[in-house]
């Protein structure tokens, strides 16, 4: 993602030969030019993250995901993990799956019921309609994430993927973004959205300075790539 005004409308391409590498410097958030005033600065754990790419595993498959999709990204990665345990008889944690989620709606996968609660379910009919459209038709207010846990029965989940191994990686670029969205469909400062953000990223996914910069880190660390959403 290369501006704001890029988390929902523009379109994002993938090089795996881009020049970022799982040990760039961490990322200073832009200080002024937008409402709101300017946002903390990011620190990335860059140990958290060189250790998740270090999970022992035979095989490790990073999938791409810019959009929700009826959580297309986790069937996906769950129906990898499954070739791998069940079809191929190789056993649980045979494959390390790694999500990485950018640039547009697919980051609300990892966000917290309480994120969904407070931004994505109260904004409505206020979002730009790319993001409007992305989001399932039936959410009511309290309803959560509904991505993040397995229920109803046999749902593919978040929570049930990072059980498995699976590990996911949010883009902060994009986050700046959804701050800077949801500050102005609900009025909200956006620092104030963005804060609440990084708090409320769940368990299991980790924060990078940019999503292009994980998937090329998951290729130098010999995951095999798939772009789950286009």
């Amino acid at each position: 993602m290369s501006t704001r005004k890029d988390f929902i409308v523009g379109a994002c391409i993938v090089s795996a030969a881009a020049p970022l590498a799982a040990t760039a410097a961490p990322v200073a958030a832009p200080q002024a030019g937008a409402p709101g005033g300017s946002l903390p600065k990011f620190v990335f754990d860059r140990a958290a993250f060189r250790a998740m790419l270090a999970k022992p595993a035979r095989h490790r498959q990073c999938f791409g995901a810019t959009k929700l999709e009826g959580g297309s990204v986790l069937y996906g990665m769950s129906n990898s993990m499954n070739a791998y345990d069940e079809d191929l008889d190789e056993g649980p944690g045979a494959l390390h799956a790694a999500g990485v989620l950018y640039h547009g709606a697919a980051i609300a996968l990892a966000m917290s019921d309480d994120l969904w609660n407070a931004y994505l379910i109260p904004a409505g009919s206020a979002l730009p309609d790319t993001l409007k459209n992305d989001l399932p038709r039936d959410l009511r207010p309290g309803d959560g994430n509904p991505f993040l846990r397995s229920a109803p029965k046999d749902r593919v989940s978040v929570e049930g993927l990072v059980a498995r191994g699976a590990s996911f990686f949010v883009c902060r670029n994009a986050i700046v973004g959804f701050a800077d969205v949801f500050a102005k469909a609900l009025a909200r400062p956006r620092s104030e959205v963005y804060e609440r953000v990084m708090r409320g990223i769940v368990p299991g996914a980790l924060v990078v300075p940019s999503g292009v910069m994980a998937i090329n880190a998951c290729q130098e660390a010999h995951f095999t790539y798939i772009q789950a959403t286009l």
